[in-house]
């Protein structure tokens, strides 16, 4: 794992992701990620965790990834940093106590949020990782036999799914986003919980059914935060913007194509929890930073013309979960190095993007 992750960072990758709620992600021990850590660092690029809960054992997740990135030298950016679920509501000042100790002790750390409510992620994902050994054939076999349902029944609805960060499921968060079975189309926008009301069964019946019915495709939002965590961790001083979005799915996360103008209009033009300077930074300056991208993320002298021209009075997403893929409001022109792909809110069709590698002076085009 070390040869294969040195001849990536190598052929330019600027860090390494982890998957710790995923399998097999879930399956790597603290003193694994440790190593493959420590060969990041040694090519300068970051450890990007999907740490291992954002429920019942959110602080215990975040404190391991902090405890790698002192033991290894590698800096870490916590992925979309949250705080979910009833366990941690008002709880966002323990994270960032935790972050600011972090950083007073040395560590380079930085983190980003969303600025929605729900999480966004696969139906199947809610299964016990036990459940998911031996690939997706395997997996929906299990999802056949009675025992390994009643096994999984008492996971999600009484112990509480590693799946679900620990947390016992309440099927009225999770509302189906997306299903690849046409026949299954209907239920998209529905909640489990409804599902299950409407077909007088349990929420678990209806959830194990959908998974062999769908073979393991069915996407899902998940209604498991709070306004008072998302704002408190935007105003950190190592926050950055990120919106985790996934494309795929009948009515998936209006994240995709909600985040940036959402920030600019709601959280800092109506409600002033970020000035305007620093909603931009923090969605510019401070990734390319992290990135280490070469003259990108400023307007200064020198630096590649990525420009983005908004009214400040009037951008703000239109994307809603009833209707996601809605393009912002008050975005009248981008430029990308130099070349308008957006002119007077219209695409121009011009694709002037290069895919960007990590060398020894900084991420630059290949």
């Amino acid at each position: 794992m070390r040869t294969l992750l040195g001849e990536g960072l190598r052929q330019g990758a600027v860090g390494m992701s982890s998957g710790l709620t995923y399998t097999p992600g879930m399956y790597a021990g603290t003193a694994e990620l440790v190593e493959l850590c420590r060969v990041v660092a040694q090519y300068g690029g970051f450890h990007a965790p999907h740490q291992r809960s954002y429920g019942a054992g959110a602080l215990e997740g975040y404190a391991e990834m902090v405890e790698i990135a002192r033991q290894s030298g590698c800096p870490v950016h916590l992925t979309h940093a949250t705080m979910n679920f009833g366990v941690n509501q008002g709880r966002a000042g323990e994270l960032l106590d935790l972050v600011d100790r972090a950083l007073a002790d040395g560590v380079d750390l930085t983190l980003d949020s969303y600025p929605y409510l729900p999480g966004s992620t696969t139906l199947a994902a809610l299964l016990p990782g036990w459940a998911t050994e031996g690939g997706p054939q395997a997996t929906l076999a299990r999802l056949g036999e009675p025992d390994a349902r009643e096994r999984i029944r008492y996971e999600v609805e009484e112990k509480g799914s590693d799946g679900c960060h620990g947390v016992v499921t309440d099927w009225a968060t999770i509302q189906l986003s997306g299903v690849r079975d046409p026949a299954l189309a209907g239920a998209v926008g529905r909640t489990v919980a409804e599902l299950a009301a409407e077909q007088g069964r349990s929420g678990t019946e209806v959830f194990l059914d959908l998974l062999r019915r769908d073979e393991l495709a069915t996407t899902i939002l998940q209604h498991v935060g709070h306004e008072e965590n998302v704002r408190a961790i935007m105003r950190h001083r190592a926050h950055t913007v990120g919106s985790d979005g996934l494309l795929v799915g009948a009515r998936p996360h209006p994240r995709a194509w909600g985040t940036f103008p959402r920030y600019l209009a709601r959280y800092s033009r109506e409600l002033g929890v970020l000035t305007l300077e620093e909603a931009v930074a923090r969605m510019t300056g401070r990734p390319a930073a992290r990135l280490r991208l070469d003259r990108r993320g400023l307007i200064a002298p020198g630096h590649h013309a990525d420009l983005v021209l908004f009214n400040p009075g009037t951008v703000r997403d239109t994307a809603t979960f009833e209707q996601p893929r809605q393009p912002a409001a008050g975005i009248e022109h981008v430029y990308v190095n130099g070349t308008a792909v957006v002119r007077q809110g219209r695409t121009t069709g011009a694709r002037p993007g290069r895919a960007l590698r990590r060398t020894d002076r900084g991420t630059r085009a290949a």
